[in-house]
This record gives C-alpha cells, sequence and structure tokens, in this order.
C-alpha cells in the first residue's frame, strides 16, 4: 500500500512540475520512469504510466499553456523524449541496490540527453543545419539542460525512496 502512495504522489508531482512554471529541464518525470519501473511489476503498465502521465501533460501544455489555436496532441520531437523516458523505464527495473541504481539513473539521463536532442536536432524547428556539425552544435546548445535533468531525476527519485522507506516504518 506504501509503495502505491508513493507511485501516486510521484505521478501528480510529475504532472504539476511539468505543467507548473520551473527551471528548464527541472521535473519529476525522469523519476516517475525510472522509480516507477522499479514499483510496477510489468514493464508495459510502466511503459504505460510514463506515457500517460506525459500525454496528459503534454495535452494541458500545448494546448492550454502554449495554445495554438490547434489541438495539438504532441510536438514533432515528442517520441524522441518519450524514447528516452522509456530508457529510463528499462533501467530503472535493472536497479537493485543504490550502487548500481545510481549509475543507472545516470546512464538513462545520458541516453535522456543523447535521445531528446536527436529529437530537437531532426523536428521542423531545429536552428541548426541537417549535418553531422549541426548535429555536434545541438549537443553542445543542449549542455546547460543536462544537469537540471540529472539533478531533479535523481532528486525526485530519492525523495520517493524516501518516502516509501520512512512511510513502511511507520507504524499504524
Amino acid at each position: 500500500m506504501t509503495k502505491n502512495k508513493v507511485l501516486l504522489g510521484l505521478i501528480i508531482v510529475a504532472l504539476v512540475s511539468r505543467i507548473a512554471p520551473h527551471y528548464p529541464n527541472f521535473t519529476a518525470m525522469g523519476a516517475l520512469a525510472f522509480f516507477g519501473a522499479s514499483r510496477i511489476k510489468s514493464i508495459w503498465g510502466s511503459l504505460s504510466l510514463v506515457f500517460a502521465t506525459m500525454m496528459i501533460s503534454d495535452l494541458i501544455i500545448n494546448n492550454l499553456v502554449y495554445p495554438t489555436g490547434e489541438l495539438v496532441l504532441m510536438y514533432s520531437g515528442s517520441l524522441f523524449t518519450y524514447a528516452g523516458f522509456a530508457t529510463y523505464v528499462l533501467l530503472g527495473r535493472k536497479a537493485t541496490n543504490m550502487k548500481n541504481g545510481s549509475a543507472l539513473l545516470v546512464g538513462g539521463s545520458m541516453a535522456f540527453f543523447v535521445l531528446s536532442n536527436l529529437g530537437v536536432f531532426l523536428s521542423a524547428y531545429s536552428a541548426f543545419p541537417m549535418t553531422w556539425g549541426g548535429l555536434m552544435a545541438t549537443y553542445v546548445a543542449a549542455i546547460p539542460f543536462y544537469a537540471p535533468e540529472l539533478i531533479s531525476t535523481a532528486l525526485f527519485s530519492a525523495m520517493a525512496y524516501a518516502a516509501e522507506t520512512k512511510f513502511s516504518t511507520v507504524k499504524a
């Protein structure tokens, strides 16, 4: 029961942290993908939870926060962002202790960086030419956004693990 409450709390925090004004790339989505994968038995359940949370927040962001006058389900690079979160899910399922969990979380963050920025590069809105140099320029331009993503994922994951541990030791 405790893990369900913590997971529900993390879903809410992930939704709010994406929709509310926030420092760029500082959200709980990576933590939801990573932590949730270690708490949900089915990989499909984990992926569905993350993708549903992303889709709901994307619908709100794309149509209410930044409306264009047309219904926008996903932006052109969304599939790459979703693939980045899927990588977190896959790696989160392999996390068995603090040591390998930390390494896997960093690996997930790096994979997310590579995949999501590949989507930025390939989108119609890319500021860089469709060349190898343009791709490298995209990654260089994205470096300032990497630290907030890694820090927020680690922070929210640690908070979820701590909450689960704290609530599981509290006697009713």
